[in-house]
């Protein structure tokens, strides 16, 4: 509210300014520059003649607002299965320090403010953003005072906002162009590959620095895209009084490439369609290419004694399928990733012409049957490949995992012989299949098979149950603590409560009963069963 408050006094100062602008100037002396601005007759300024098009008294433009205020809760109770350490002394899931792993019950509250902003120029021109405040912001987390026990104040966070995303669009004669920070290149597909994280539960989301233009042709939308997914230093290191900072080196630039073709059709064309029971097929492909030639550690000289050959290339190729027919949808995406890192050293007195590769594939089938307007059932199935190496490898940090440990790095250098590739292909973690083994205690999927048949119910416009079971397996068992395949089955339930004006709630119980892969074989212990209780409430605007 403040932010729209000091917005709308800039916009009414700016009108004022206007109005006496015209009261004072000739007739037809509009758009001329002030004999007071100091700037207009600067050398290098290019004056402007009048616009071909008066955007601003354009009759469509328009300040859009929306998004969400989300609160979520969580219970957890068990997740370290009751099993004990690993071999590297570290627990499956962070257990409670005073009472110790026989309580072990967690909770948390935490909230989200998102703001979605879309200013529509008119003609097809329009500027998007997106903010969140107070991001995941854990209740009680922030006490003003000494003592914990007597704070009645909640002090402000030190990054209370955060821009995700600022772009602007333009839809030109030859299609659409779009430039700035932005969400995930496409927005079909299932999610488990490619996710711009919009949904209210999310908590990830791929945003980059890109330039895309999309174009219809032949029936079908074709894009290109370019990226800088990451820069080196710039001229501020050894000048800083040029602004603005160029890019110092393009070599040590991360750059990404890619293409699309798909035939898509908007949700709410899709739902007018299944609705009249029309035959309808949809399919995507992606291919993009990734490279970098030199790097430079965070904190070194950007000099060329410095500066590592690095010599990455990765190729990613993703294909997805959807055919709607009757009561029927069957769906398909997989996806294939191939990179090569001819020298992975940190070192740059030390290069290791050893090339770690990688070759990840990753895909998930769907068939989904339609009741009506109140019954839905879906059978999943999803296949992530593996790495031999022990330990999933979904959130590997700079660890080495040894036999027997949850997660770690999946290659080894120092070894004889060496391990160089890295085959774990890694779900996106906003796609969520569970409440508890691949969402909280490993943290995505990946070196993994699993099936989930679900259906759901809904009694009334705003009341819906449903349920799924989940059965995981390993695909390289040497990743599984025990060194055993099977993983665990999980049976979630959850029901919503959705009202029209905007309010959401849902919530969620979830029952994992762990198998042979979590057994403890140093200690001799059988992995317990672990609950989840999820809340989400959200106000939709």
């Amino acid at each position: 509210m403040r932010y729209a408050v000091i917005a709308a006094a800039l916009l009414a100062t700016t009108a004022a300014a206007a109005q006496e602008q015209t009261r004072t100037r000739p007739a037809g002396d509009e758009h001329r520059a002030s004999d007071e601005e100091p700037y207009h007759d600067a050398p290098g300024v290019t004056p402007i003649a009048d616009p071909i098009r008066d955007t601003a008294n354009a009759p469509d433009q328009r300040v859009r607002l929306s998004g969400f205020l989300r609160t979520r809760g969580d219970f957890a109770h068990n997740w370290d299965l009751g099993r004990g350490p690993t071999p590297s002394m570290r627990a499956l899931w962070p257990t409670p320090y005073a009472t110790g792993a026989a309580a072990n019950t967690q909770t948390n509250v935490d909230m989200r403010l998102r703001l979605d902003v879309a200013i529509d120029v008119g003609w097809g021109v329009s500027v998007r953003g997106r903010v969140h405040a107070l991001d995941n912001l854990r209740y009680g987390s922030t006490p003003d005072g000494d003592f914990s026990g007597g704070v009645v104040n909640q002090r402000g966070t030190d990054r209370p906002l955060d821009l995700r995303q600022l772009y602007g669009q333009v839809l030109l004669p030859f299609g659409m162009l779009t430039a700035g920070r932005m969400g995930a290149l496409v927005d079909w597909g299932t999610g488990f590959f490619v996710n711009a994280g919009n949904g209210i539960d999310d908590d990830f989301g791929d945003v980059g620095d890109r330039i895309a233009f999309t174009t219809p042709l032949a029936g079908l939308l074709w894009t290109a895209m370019y990226e800088v997914s990451a820069t080196g230093p710039s001229t501020e290191a050894v000048r800083p009084d040029i602004r603005p900072a160029f890019d110092l080196d393009p070599k040590d630039d991360v750059s990404t490439a890619a293409f699309a073709i798909s035939r898509w059709d908007l949700p709410a064309t899709r739902q007018r369609r299944l609705a009249a029971r029309r035959t309808t097929f949809n399919f995507g492909l992606v291919a993009s290419h990734r490279w970098q030639s030199y790097d430079l550690i965070a904190g070194d000289e950007p000099a060329m004694r410095s500066a590592i050959p690095r010599d990455l290339a990765a190729w990613v190729a993703d294909a997805w399928v959807r055919l709607d027919v009757g009561p029927m949808t069957f769906e398909a995406e997989v996806a294939y990733v191939d990179f090569t890192i001819r020298n992975p050293s940190l070192d740059p007195a030390a290069r290791l012409d050893i090339a770690l590769t990688g070759r990840q594939l990753g895909g998930v089938a769907r068939v989904d049957y339609r009741g009506g307007d109140r019954f839905f059932a879906r059978l999943e199935a999803g296949f992530a490949s593996g790495d031999d190496r022990p330990g999933f490898g979904a959130r590997p940090g700079s660890t080495t995992a040894r036999a027997g440990d949850l997660d770690g790095i999946q290659f080894d250098l120092a070894r004889t012989p060496r391990d160089t590739t890295v085959n774990n292909f890694r779900f996106h973690p906003n796609y969520r299949v569970d409440l508890i083994l691949w969402r909280r205690i490993i943290g995505t999927i990946t070196d993994a098979v699993y099936i989930r048949p679900m259906a759901r119910y809904r009694f009334g416009p705003m009341f819906t149950v449903e349920g799924a079971v989940i059965t995981s397996f390993a695909v390289e068992a040497n990743s599984t603590p025990s060194g055993k395949a099977p993983l665990g089955v999980e049976i979630d339930v959850g029901a919503m409560y959705e009202q029209e004006h905007g309010f959401f709630a849902r919530l969620d119980y979830g029952l994992l009963l762990p198998l042979g892969g979590f057994t403890n074989v140093v200690s001799r212990v059988e992995p317990a069963p672990a609950h989840a209780l999820h809340l989400v409430m959200a106000w939709r605007y």
